[in-house]
Order: structure tokens, then C-alpha cells, then sequence
């Protein structure tokens, strides 16, 4: 009897240490954090680029090359995706190098997001008259975020 009695209590024990170690590992509820308009992001290509093979209209991927804060919370995390197109390409001259216009779309926010980008567009020229204008897999490209966003956390 006194066993039945010690194994009951035990497991009681074990029981109630189990549901408050459980509460304990809740996560917390999300919480939202503003993303400011103006707010830096830096993207990498997630391909190489070589204006013989690209024209206007193209859809380019990027990845976000840093984790972006808002209120000391990771906003938009680093490896995210974000998206631009080729806005123009020019194949240049005798005596001018050609160039590729990119202009950026948006990136994706932790919670899943489209977050706008301000629309500004960054231009590569040939290093040379007639030399192809290239953008290697990683190439560096900045934006800002277009307007102030909530964000779940």
C-alpha cells in the first residue's frame, strides 16, 4: 500500500513539474515593430548577369546580404529574398562602354511580408568600349525601404 501511495505521489510530482516546465517554454506572443521608411538594405545577386544574355523586363533575385533591425528585432533576416528587374540595357559604342539599369522591387520581412523598396535604380557600366557589362553572382546592391511598415515579430 505504502508502495502504491509513493509511485501515485511521484508521479503527481513528475506531472505538475512536467506542466510547469511546459508554460515555462511557451513562446511569447508576436509582437509588431515599425520599419521605418529610409531604412538601409543590402542585397547580393543571387546569379551572374552578362548583358549579351539579358534584356529589359527581366526579373533578377537578390538575397539580403545582412540582417536588417527594427526596435532591436531582426526585421528582414539575412539569405532572404527580394526582387528587381532590368530596366534597361544599353550595348554601348565605339567609344562608349555599354550598361545595365536594375531597379528593385521588394524583399521579404520575417513574418512574410512584401516590404517595398524605394524604387531607385542602380546602373553598372562595361569596364571598356565594347566590353560586356557584367554583375558576378554576389554583386552588391543597397536600397531603402519605401515606407514605414509593421512588422510581426
Amino acid at each position: 500500500m505504502k508502495n502504491i501511495l509513493a509511485s501515485a505521489l511521484s508521479f503527481v510530482f513528475a506531472l505538475a513539474f512536467s506542466f510547469s516546465a511546459t508554460a515555462e517554454n511557451c513562446p511569447a506572443p508576436a509582437k509588431n515593430v515599425t520599419l521605418n521608411a529610409g531604412t538601409l538594405v543590402i542585397l547580393e545577386t543571387n546569379e551572374s548577369l552578362f548583358s549579351p544574355n539579358i534584356t529589359p523586363g527581366k526579373m533578377v533575385q537578390f538575397r539580403v546580404r545582412t540582417n536588417v533591425m527594427a526596435e532591436g528585432k531582426t526585421a528582414i533576416r539575412t539569405g532572404a529574398m527580394a526582387v528587381g528587374r532590368v530596366k534597361s540595357v544599353d550595348a554601348g559604342g565605339f567609344s562608349t562602354p555599354g550598361s545595365v539599369t536594375i531597379e528593385l522591387f521588394y524583399v521579404q520581412a520575417v513574418d512574410g511580408q512584401q516590404i517595398p523598396l524605394n524604387g531607385n535604380e542602380q546602373t553598372v557600366n562595361a569596364p571598356n568600349p565594347n566590353d560586356p557589362t557584367t554583375f558576378p553572382i554576389n554583386s552588391v546592391f543597397t536600397s531603402q525601404v519605401m515606407n514605414d511598415m509593421d512588422i510581426k515579430i
